[in-house]
């Protein structure tokens, strides 16, 4: 007998301990769909973009990558991997919460579909935030504002600048909680991942490899991309179902 499909509430608030605490249970019980997901957006860009392009998979260990290179890792996090992956796990919450079982080839497929129309309002906020880093502040502000663009258009079908403005709207009057939860997942998640990866940067620093180093944050991001998705989508429904409480 097969047991019956594991449904989410996505129409729920949810404070920081049960979005923290279900965004890890979800991903320690569906963990070959999730790994999945993160494996396949996160290697190959890697490989590309850091082992091809920054031509980590050939010389020697370097805790200290060039200064030009140095934005590339944030570049790559907020307009690739975090967007892409997003999309992914929220398609996999979105068809839980309907019955069905999780499934990581269709929902790595409908993300492929819809990454095009999640890209270009994340270029656009990434463009305007760039514009802005002089004055620190309003960067932030903005990166907290239109965090969810990924979720809104696929979940609301929102394109565009629309996609930036129905972010916009998610946060508002919350944008303090949503800056505060986001750093605390992230950073939670992200030590996490660090951590089981440490053995293999220890390795790359003993056998002097960049290649091995490369893998060490490979392994880590691919620990973490998908529970910080699931936790971001997760937050995004906490918001909207507070919202709708407010209006009623």
């Amino acid at each position: 007998m097969t047991s019956p499909p594991d449904r989410v509430d996505l129409q729920r608030p949810r404070d920081l301990s049960a979005l923290l605490s279900e965004s890890l249970s979800l991903y320690r019980r569906h963990f070959p769909t999730f790994a999945a997901i993160a494996f396949v957006v996160v290697v190959p860009v890697y490989a590309a973009v850091f082992g091809i392009g920054l031509g980590q998979f050939t010389g020697g260990y370097d805790a200290t990558p060039p200064s030009a290179a140095a934005p590339v890792p944030i570049i790559v996090q907020l307009l690739v991997v975090d967007p892409l992956v997003a999309a992914i796990v929220l398609h996999v919450l979105r068809g839980m919460a309907a019955g069905e079982r999780p499934h990581a080839g269709r929902s790595i497929q409908a993300g492929l579909d819809v990454f095009a129309a999640v890209f270009w309002p994340v270029l656009i906020a990434f463009a305007c935030e760039a514009g802005t880093v002089v004055t620190v502040i309003v960067p932030l502000v903005l990166l907290v504002r239109w965090y969810f663009v990924p979720q809104v258009v696929v979940a609301e079908g929102r394109r565009g600048t629309e996609a930036l403005r129905a972010s916009w709207e998610v946060t508002r009057g919350f944008a303090w909680r949503t800056a505060g939860y986001v750093v605390v997942g992230r950073v939670l998640y992200s030590l996490g991942g660090a951590l089981l990866a440490t053995p293999i940067a220890i390795l790359a620093k003993a056998v002097d490899s960049q290649a091995v180093a490369l893998a060490a944050s490979t392994v880590g991001e691919t620990l973490v991309a998908a529970p910080i998705g699931i936790f971001s989508a997760l937050l995004y429904y906490d918001l909207r179902s507070r919202q709708g409480a407010l209006a009623t």
